[in-house]
């Protein structure tokens, strides 16, 4: 007992034991009932019964919110707080454990689907032991707070006796189902929450003051997200191995399950007993590390003994049917082990206010083992998602170390929260003791003697673990299920600070991609910006603040646009409905970017990653069309020029190429700035290869755009800098492929071919609608279905296989403002590009070269929106408005703002 004592400081080793005894022995009669059941119901009643459990598990860890780890803190500060504990726990778990699987069930009977094969009476049956489970959790953590350990360990086995009892009985009766199975797990429920309730009333310490009820939930909110992870790397695999693999592979690792989590009985037992005594004082950081040792040596040992018992017991006590749970056993095991000295700093970490490591932690774990399992389950079944597990608590744990050191010295200085009471202490209560997170380091660094770097520092390699990982788990996840890749993408957004603006500057290169449309299409990229705005609240960055006059513009021209579109345009309800819903995506890049995307260095960084995904994207467009430029020999110039635009799964080459115009824009304004000689040479080469790109997009209107762009870039520099770049780009002309030279030829002069020619008719019979309707327009998105009466044809072309009604557009942005929206459409509008350049040239005129980039994106995507629609794509509307938006607001000095070349739906960047 003395060595224990020395091996667990701090905490009593008889209490650790009564509480792993008491588990221990709850453990093994669940596992009794459980291998009964096996044995009657069968492989596919098993599996269904398991289902069945897993539910209210998952529904009760998802609902809790928190709130346990909140009862064990603050139910031991007085009596009157255990009394408002007790009666909060009763009515969050009658009305937030009612709700979710209310909603469960709504779902499941919309789509039965999502009731995961389990029949909807038995669903009904099954959402009934959700507040009953909730409410046995809250109460007994709130036991567990006011230092009852004993009591709670006693009362946790009910539960347990009640299931074994029910299957036995069951079984004699010859009436063992699995809704009658999971009735008596419901009744030994029930049972313990009376027994709970009936233990609040025993009073065990005096009367003091009320819990503050922000002080509560603040807390419990904290240590949420880090428990609901952990936990779900577990139980959330059920469903999920259900929808990915079905119900044999469920069975294995439902048997394998028990097992995984008797692993984290110890660490689990040491917790319950540690939380009280870290909130009083009585273990400290060097205590903490050498609990947590002596827990990885035990789970070492008892893993060992597991692997080693595994393929002998599991066939002899629940048949041969279920050896293959064995390996999925062998699977969990090494993660597991580490996992659980983790698991043994947590409260440590809960109590002086370091929770942000774990949570980070914890978050990169859960998408490793989500990309993990969507790409081995369905493979490997059952032993995949043992695998899937294993890894994500190895990085869980590995960064939960690292993290929760780097963080302790980070915060060095700074005051942590109280761990007992969160207000000012009453002069007649003394204070139980208050934190410090400097004197937390000083002992964590007692225990952990090796020197670590600063908190800015420390925390970039983290950041960078994050991103890499979310990066390698979306791609791995993509490959097996592209809806698994985005779920994996959005967990990443939301818990790693900024990586949601990241992913969307990366996202707007890949939409033009080969098949990158189908994947980023207009409702993915409204989403992801959505989530990059709920990311800023979680990581407590707020929204950012664009100015009232820009929003307001922005809202009423968007606004009068809709009203028109349904007042002008078609009267079906559907059809008014599909125009409602593609105005809303088109416009959604207005909304939201200037909510999300503020000057700083994060957007510098994302703008970077939008550039050089760009010249990656350049480069892979490059060697397509040379490709096709090689095979077609055959043909003369301008036919393979239109059979390398006309290739199936081809991207739009006029979005493509404007594009590359605004990123080589980026590029070229930020060279001059570039210190030293490879990021230089890196940030020319660039420029090279997206004007390469631009000239093999074979897009007309980007090579205007460029010609613009760079015309707009010389002006401000010397006349030997506009000499030196004439020259060097009559050297590059020679060396182009006779196709990009024919495409190029055809503007300059020449028979006019039939694209041209229609092109033509299309801004003539936007014209003829303008002077028709001077004010309103025709309405937005109603130029097809009123082409066919002002058209006419002046070309040497066949009009028949033109099919009018699928022309929505101009092939003009600013005449298909004019015929779709009037006047008052293009003032709203012209209005926006006005705020865009303003803004552009006030920061020209203050030196930030951030300024001029987003002056020559507007200059050449103003050009090119002269002969394509190219912002009302939304990926290429958003790369511009991040562009504009990098641009810092505030500037003292104030200049007239220049002739506006730019479309301004794009501009909108949105003054701040």
């Amino acid at each position: 007992m003395k060595s224990l004592r020395v091996r667990l400081p701090g905490v009593s080793p008889a209490a650790i034991g009564g509480t792993l005894a008491t588990r221990l022995l709850a453990t093994a009669m669940s596992f009794a009932a459980g291998v009964i059941a096996a044995r009657d119901l069968g492989v596919q009643g098993r599996a269904t019964f398991a289902v069945m459990m897993s539910i209210p598990g998952v529904l009760s860890v998802v609902t809790v919110l928190g709130v346990d780890n909140a009862n064990a803190r603050f139910a031991g500060t007085s009596h009157t707080a255990f009394r408002q504990i007790v009666r909060w726990s009763v009515a969050f778990s009658l009305v937030a454990g009612s709700v979710l699987p209310g909603l469960w069930l709504l779902l499941g009977y919309l789509w039965p689907v999502v009731l995961l094969s389990v029949p909807f009476p038995l669903a009904v049956v099954v959402a009934t032991m959700c507040p009953a489970a909730l409410l046995t959790t809250l109460l007994g953590m709130a036991e567990i707070g006011r230092g009852r350990v004993a009591m709670y360990n006693l009362v946790s086995t009910v539960p347990a006796v009640c299931y074994l009892a029910g299957v036995c009985g069951l079984v004699a009766a010859g009436l063992l189902t699995p809704a009658s199975c999971f009735l008596s797990a419901l009744a030994g429920q029930l049972v313990c929450a009376g027994v709970l309730l009936i233990a609040a009333f025993t009073r065990v310490h005096a009367d003091g003051e009320p819990l503050s009820a922000h002080a509560f939930g603040r807390f419990a909110i904290r240590t949420y997200l880090p428990d609901l992870i952990q936990y779900g790397m577990l139980r959330l695999d059920v469903p999920l191995i259900h929808m990915l693999a079905g119900a044999t592979a469920v069975a294995a690792y439902a048997v394998a399950l028990p097992l995984a989590e008797g692993l984290l009985l110890l660490p689990t037992a040491v917790g319950l007993v540690m939380f009280p005594a870290v909130t009083s004082g009585a273990v400290e950081a060097r205590a903490t590390a050498r609990i947590a040792r002596t827990v990885f040596a035990a789970a070492a040992l008892a893993a060992a003994t597991a692997a080693a018992a595994a393929p002998l017991l599991i066939p002899a006590v629940y048949g041969q049917p279920y050896a293959g749970a064995v390996p999925v056993i062998w699977a969990m095991l090494p993660g597991l082990v580490v996992f659980s000295a983790a698991r043994s700093i947590q409260p440590y970490l809960a109590a002086v206010g370091l929770l942000r490591p774990v949570i980070a932690a914890t978050a990169i774990g859960a998408i490793v083992n989500i990309a993990l399992l969507v790409a081995l389950a369905p493979r490997y079944a059952a032993i995949g998602a043992g695998v899937a597990d294993s890894v994500g608590y190895l990085v869980l744990a590995t960064l939960v170390g690292r993290g929760a050191l780097l963080g302790v010295h980070a915060r060095r200085g700074l005051t942590a929260e109280p761990a007992i009471e969160e207000r000012p202490a009453d002069p007649s209560h003394p204070s139980a003791g208050r934190w410090s997170v400097k004197t937390a380091g000083s002992r964590l660094r007692g225990a952990y003697p090796r020197q670590v770097r600063s908190g800015p520092a420390s925390r970039t390699p983290l950041a960078v673990a994050g991103l890499l990982t979310a990066a390698g788990a979306a791609c791995l996840a993509t490959v097996y299920q592209p809806a698994a890749g985005l779920v994996v993408v959005a967990l990443a957004c939301l818990m790693i600070r900024d990586a949601g603006l990241y992913v969307l500057a990366a996202a707007v290169p890949l939409s033009q991609a080969g098949g990158g449309a189908s994947l980023i299409t207009p409702s993915v990229l409204g989403a992801l910006m959505l989530i990059c705005l709920l990311g800023r609240i979680v990581a407590g960055q707020g929204i950012a603040r664009p100015k009232l006059i820009g929003v307001l513009t922005a809202v009423g021209t968007v606004g009068y646009m809709a009203v028109t579109s349904a007042v002008l345009g078609d009267t079906n309800v559907q059809g008014a409905a599909g125009t409602w819903q593609y105005l809303v995506l088109v416009c959604a890049p207005l909304f939201l970017l200037p909510l999300v995307a503020e000057p700083g260095r994060a957007l510098d960084r994302a703008l970077l990653l939008f550039c050089w995904g760009s010249v990656i994207l350049a480069v892979v467009e490059i060697v397509h069309i040379d490709s096709i430029f090689a095979t077609r020999t055959d043909l003369t110039p301008t036919i393979t020029a239109a059979v390398a635009m006309t290739q199936e799964a081809a991207a739009n080459h006029n979005a493509v190429g404007a594009l590359f115009v605004m990123a080589a824009a980026v590029l070229l304004s930020r060279y001059p700035a570039v210190r030293g000689c490879l990021p230089r040479l890196a940030t020319g080469a660039g420029v090279v290869v997206l004007t390469l790109g631009v000239a093999y997009s074979l897009s007309r209107a980007a090579y205007l755009g460029g010609i613009a762009v760079v015309a707009a870039y010389a002006l401000r520099r010397s006349m030997r800098g506009i000499l030196a770049l004439g020259f060097g780009a009559l050297c590059i002309l020679p060396l182009l492929p006779a196709a990009i030279a024919a495409r190029f030829g055809s503007m300059l002069g020449g028979t006019m071919d039939a694209d041209s020619a229609v092109r033509l008719d299309l801004w003539s019979s936007a014209l003829r609608m303008f002077e028709e309707h001077p004010a309103l327009g025709v309405g937005y998105l109603n130029f097809a279905r009123e082409l066919s009466a002002y058209y006419e044809a002046t070309g040497d072309y066949e009009v028949m296989p033109l099919q009018l009604s699928s022309l929505s557009f101009a092939h003009n942005t600013y005449l298909t403002v004019l015929s779709q929206t009037g006047l008052v459409g293009m003032v709203g509008i012209g209005s926006l590009a006005v705020f865009g350049g303003r803004r552009a040239w006030r920061a020209i005129r203050c030196g930030d070269p951030a300024g001029e980039a987003a002056l020559l994106a507007m200059v050449g995507v103003g050009v090119c929106s002269l002969f394509g629609e190219v912002l009302l794509v939304p990926p290429l509307l958003a790369g511009l408005m991040l562009i504009i938006l990098a641009v810092k607001p505030d500037h003292a000095e104030v200049a007239p703002s220049p002739p506006v070349l730019a479309r301004a739906s794009a501009a909108v960047a949105v003054a701040r």
